[in-house]
């Protein structure tokens, strides 16, 4: 018979509250970071998934401070890269677009797994918005990836 894992394995996760959800459910102590932890809809959100009470730690965290997103990372075994930035602000930022910051807050994850010595796996998945048709502006994504949308423009994944 297999051991059950879940009861003291310890998972962080980026962005995702779906797969945050899932990992409650199982059982799994899920470590959650948002931007911003005075956000109360984004923190009510993650705090009325099931077990969370008893099993969700949250951290702020921001992917242009590295450093914060150690603590949310120690002494997990896991971890599920699914954010990706929604919106880049150049001039008020290091990076110049908004794939530059992606690629900036991947490398920031993976070497603070690297650091924590105790993650096993790193899930990389990012997120749809990662590929999404920009805004005509280009301020932004679209709202909605449908058949409605222009997909004439680059996709962010692609742009310089």
């Amino acid at each position: 018979m297999m051991e059950d894992i879940s009861n003291y394995t310890k998972v962080y996760v980026t962005g995702g509250s779906t797969i945050t959800e899932r990992l409650l459910l199982k059982g799994y102590t899920v470590h959650a970071t948002l931007r911003n932890l005075d956000e109360k809809s984004e923190v009510d959100l993650l705090r009325s998934l099931p077990n969370a009470d008893t099993r969700l730690v949250l951290f702020q965290a921001d992917m242009y401070n590295p450093t914060e997103f150690e603590p949310a990372i120690r002494g997990c075994q896991f971890v599920f890269h699914v954010a990706t930035p929604k919106q880049h602000n150049s001039q008020s930022s290091q990076y110049k677009d908004t794939t530059e910051a992606a690629i900036a807050s991947t490398r920031i994850i993976t070497d603070s797994c690297v650091r924590s010595q105790t993650v096993k796996r790193l899930i990389y998945t990012a997120s749809v918005m990662s590929s999404s048709p920009l805004k005509e502006d280009e301020s932004g994504y679209q709202p909605s990836f449908n058949e409605s949308l222009d997909l004439s423009k680059p996709l962010i994944y692609f742009q310089q």
